[in-house]
């Protein structure tokens, strides 16, 4: 069964993968994240373009875009048990430095749904999670706008039902335009 879901969400990603785009406007990302909890895990997603939009000037003028993912999560005490999970969320990033390779603040509020509600001894309840998180990003390449993300992710179902664990991950992302 997790199988088979990674599987059809992987292949739901392949059309926003190969849909022509701006160059530069759309990025994908891969990375790895760790819980103190005992938890890694593994993250492909797909970022839309970032717009600016003056109804966010009075946040600061950020850019705001949707961001994809798949995720994979795996017990490190037992690697048969794992969560697989679909995400979407909006992301807006303010960025910090004015140079060829600037430094980024990003945040979002998204939501996810996961295949299974417990893994080691986190018990999460529902399916629906809340996906919270903030992060820096570097634009490490000034050619290419490439980027690396470090960043601090927290799941919750918000306390929809109990218990609510909820999951805590710091995860680096290596960001590519597309």
């Amino acid at each position: 069964m997790k199988r088979s879901l990674l599987t059809v969400s992987l292949v739901s990603l392949i059309p926003m993968l190969t849909t022509s785009q701006p160059a530069l406007s759309s990025e994908i990302h891969i990375g790895a994240a760790y819980s103190a909890d005992q938890l890694r895990g593994a993250r492909i997603g797909y970022r839309t373009e970032a717009k600016n939009y003056d109804w966010l000037d009075w946040a600061g003028s950020p850019t705001l875009a949707f961001e994809g993912a798949l995720n994979q999560w795996q017990n490190s005490n037992d690697t048969a048990d794992n969560i697989f999970a679909m995400t979407l969320s909006p992301i807006v990033s303010w960025q910090l430095t004015e140079s060829s390779q600037p430094l980024f603040i990003e945040a979002g509020i998204g939501g996810s749904y996961i295949d299974q509600t417990h893994i080691g001894n986190r018990r999460l309840s529902t399916r629906f999670q809340f996906e919270d998180r903030i992060g820096l990003s570097w634009q490490y390449n000034a050619e290419s706008d490439a980027r690396v993300s470090i960043q601090y992710t927290h799941y919750s179902n918000a306390d929809i039902e109990q218990p609510n664990d909820g999951l805590d991950f710091f995860s680096i992302y290596w960001v590519l335009p597309l």
